[in-house]
C-alpha cells in the first residue's frame, strides 16, 4: 500500500498536489536539501525545483541561505521576489532544468520567531464541540446556546490566542514521534500566516499589509492535557497540550501573499489512514485573518518571521472518538498551500537511543 511517505521522508509524485487543487498556482519557496548538500531555499513550480542561488548572479536576495532569513528581510526584498517568481522565464527554467520534488528532503519552510495559535475559531467546530459535550437529550439546547454565543462573539468579542514554542515546528513529510504517555494526540489542519513586517496596534484594515505569505500547518494537540483538573479556575494549559516536539508540522511550501488574494476561499482537509476527518473552508472562521493579526498586535509586537495559526475546522479526533497512534498516516491539505503526509511512530526514549549507539553499532554503520 502506498502510504505517501518514502523511506527518506521525501515527496513522491502523488504528493505534489498536481491536479487536485492543492498545488500552488505560481512559483513558491521551499527549504530543502539534496543528498548530503546543505539545506537551502528552493524555487518550486509544477513538481520541479531549483535552488534560489541559481539566480544569485542577477538578484542579490538569491544569495540568502534560508527562507527564514528571506522572510526576516521581507520588506527589503519583497518586490524583487515578486518580480522573479512572476516571470514566465523563471517557471520555464524550473520546469526544464529543475530537480523532481521527490528527490529532495523537504523541511519546514520557515523557523518562526514567535508562534501564535488562535483557539476555537471555526463556527462549526465550536458548535460540534458543544453538541459533543453532553447527552443526546440536551444536544439541541447546547447547539442553540453555542450559536447564540458565536453571534455575540463575532460582533463584540475578540479572538482567543495562545503562545507556543517554536521548537514544536516539524517537517511536512516523514514521521512524527509520539512522546511516551501521550494517548490523545489530536489533529488540527490550519492556515498559517507568516508575518513579514513589524506591527504593533495594527488595525484590521492595515493588517494585510504585514503578511508575507502562508503555509499549511497541523497543530497537533494532546487533547487530554488541555484542561487542568487540579486548577480548573485557571483554564487551559497550552504548554502541556501544545508543547510536544515536532507537533507543529509546517509546509511544505511558503506561498507569498500575492498568490492568495482571498484566504477565506481556501479549503482545508485532513485524513487519517485515508478516511477524511476534516473538510471545510476558511469562510467558516469566526474571526478573519486580519482581525486575528490586529488583535495580537494590540497586546504584543509582531515581527518578521512570526507565525499565526488561524484555527481549525470541525472534525477533531475527540469528535470522531479516536486519536493518533503509532502506525497512523495523517495527511493534510489546503488549497494552493500543498499537502503534508506523516506517519505516526512511537518516540524512542533517549536512553534506548544512546544504548543502541554503542562503538560496535557505530562500526557497523
Amino acid at each position: 500500500m502506498n502510504n505517501g511517505v518514502s523511506s527518506t521522508g521525501s515527496v513522491t509524485p502523488a504528493e505534489t498536489g498536481e491536479g487536485d487543487g492543492t498545488a500552488p498556482a505560481g512559483v513558491v519557496l521551499a527549504q530543502a536539501s539534496r543528498g548530503a548538500d546543505e539545506s537551502l531555499p528552493w524555487l518550486v513550480s509544477r513538481g520541479r525545483a531549483l535552488p534560489l542561488r541559481e539566480w544569485a548572479g542577477d538578484w542579490r536576495f538569491a544569495r540568502i541561505r534560508s527562507v527564514t532569513e528571506l522572510v526576516e528581510q521581507w520588506r527589503e526584498h519583497e518586490s524583487h521576489i515578486r518580480a522573479l517568481t512572476s516571470r514566465r522565464e523563471t517557471r520555464d527554467r524550473i520546469v526544464s532544468r529543475g530537480d523532481h520534488i521527490g528527490s529532495l528532503r523537504l523541511e519546514a519552510p520557515i523557523r518562526p520567531r514567535d508562534i501564535f495559535c488562535t483557539i476555537g475559531n471555526y463556527r462549526r467546530q465550536v458548535v460540534e464541540a458543544a453538541v459533543d459535550a453532553g447527552d443526546e437529550a440536551g444536544a439541541a439546547h447546547r447547539r442553540g446556546a453555542a450559536l447564540e454565543l458565536l453571534a455575540q462573539r463575532s460582533s463584540t468579542g475578540e479572538p482567543y490566542v495562545c503562545l507556543t514554542s517554536s521548537d514544536r515546528v516539524g517537517a511536512p513529510l516523514g514521521t512524527v514521534a509520539i512522546a511516551p504517555g501521550v494517548d490523545s494526540l489530536d489533529w488540527e489542519v490550519e492556515i498559517a500566516v507568516v508575518v513579514g513586517a513589524t506591527g504593533q496596534r495594527v488595525s484590521p484594515a492595515d493588517a494585510a499589509g504585514i503578511i508575507a505569505g502562508y503555509c499549511l500547518a497541523n497543530d497537533l494537540t494532546i487533547r487530554s492535557r488541555v484542561a487542568r483538573p487540579d486548577l480548573p479556575a485557571l483554564g487551559s494549559d497550552w504548554i502541556r497540550s501544545k508543547g510536544m516536539a515536532g507537533s507543529l508540522p509546517l509546509g511544505p511550501w511558503f506561498v507569498p501573499a500575492w498568490q492568495v488574494p482571498d484566504p477565506s476561499r481556501l479549503r482545508l482537509r485532513l485524513s487519517v489512514n485515508g478516511a477524511v476527518m476534516q473538510d471545510d473552508t476558511a469562510e467558516d472562521m469566526l474571526f478573519g485573518i486580519e482581525r486575528q493579526l490586529a488583535y495580537v498586535s494590540q497586546h504584543t509586537r509582531l515581527r518578521p518571521g512570526d507565525l499565526l495559526c488561524t484555527g481549525s475546522p470541525a472534525g477533531f479526533g475527540i469528535h470522531h472518538g479516536r486519536f493518533l497512534r503509532a502506525g497512523d498516516v495523517v495527511q493534510a491539505w489546503v488549497t494552493g498551500l500543498g499537502e503534508q503526509c506523516l506517519r505516526c511512530v512511537e518516540e524512542v526514549p533517549q536512553a534506548w537511543a544512546d544504548r543502541r549507539r554503542t562503538p560496535e553499532t557505530e562500526q557497523m554503520q
